[in-house]
């Protein structure tokens, strides 16, 4: 699903709006418009009504904030978004985390991440490895995806978790990946997760040469039961680098 008119939405509580700040500082996609909204039912309904991917960010810690994304998990349910994505960066109401659990395609709650970086940088990385598939801005040098097969595969879990590497100098895309193995999310869920998938962006296209050596990780370490799909896609802004995004999807609670 690459499509030059793809409306992507990044939207953001005001407690987090310096998340929402960082995302679009550092996104290069034209593609991508970004919005901090409060509980105006009838301006959050506009904003999404006009995107065909959601990425809501938030804290689940004070009432307004509640308030607000209560609504914006509303909205998602009655439009006709293709892919809604909410990256919950702290979560103290447990009831409003269900509602949004419920509403959203893909939650990622960054809790039970356990990743040692910021929570911009977390959300951003997120945003930009998913993203990054369906953009044509990030045309793919292997195994263009279909964006129906994607989508089962991001939504077919009740917990989601990810995991983040980034290398350059010798076989980048391979320590790259080894890296985002070894982070806690993806090490401790791999072995009984119903679906993977893996975004590898890079400027090199030597990186092609190290694609498929690197996947036998993680066939290895996967439920043979599991789906497991991955994606090599062009990102000039990386330079030397090679960047890589794991999602594992399990189907416990």
């Amino acid at each position: 699903m690459y499509d030059d008119k793809l409306s992507v939405a990044v939207v953001g509580t005001a407690n987090v709006a310096q998340t929402v700040d960082f995302i679009a500082e550092h996104e290069r996609s034209t593609h991508i418009k970004y919005f901090v909204l409060d509980d105006t039912r009838d301006e959050i309904a506009d904003v999404l009504r006009s995107a065909d991917v959601v990425f809501m960010l938030t804290a689940l810690t004070d009432a307004a904030t509640c308030r607000t994304a209560h609504i914006i998990a509303d909205c998602v349910q009655t439009e006709n978004i293709f892919l809604t994505v909410a990256v919950i960066q702290s979560a103290s109401n447990v009831d409003e985390l269900r509602h949004v659990e419920q509403s959203f395609g893909v939650v990622i709650n960054l809790a039970e991440q356990q990743l040692n970086q910021p929570a911009e940088k977390i959300s951003y990385q997120i945003v930009h490895g998913i993203h990054s598939v369906y953009d044509e801005e990030f045309y793919p040098y292997l195994m263009p995806v279909d964006g129906a097969d994607l989508l089962e595969l991001l939504t077919c879990g009740k917990k989601t978790f990810v995991g983040f590497g980034e290398a350059s100098g010798e076989n980048p895309t391979i320590a790259a990946v080894n890296a985002a193995l070894e982070s806690p999310p993806v090490k401790n869920n791999l072995q009984r997760a119903r679906s993977v998938f893996m975004n590898i962006l890079g400027a090199d296209s030597l990186l092609m040469l190290e694609a498929n050596e690197s996947t036998t990780p993680i066939y290895d370490a996967t439920n043979p039961d599991g789906e497991f799909y991955w994606v090599v896609n062009h990102d000039d802004s990386l330079g030397e680098k090679i960047f890589v995004m794991i999602i594992v999807c399990v189907a416990e609670s």
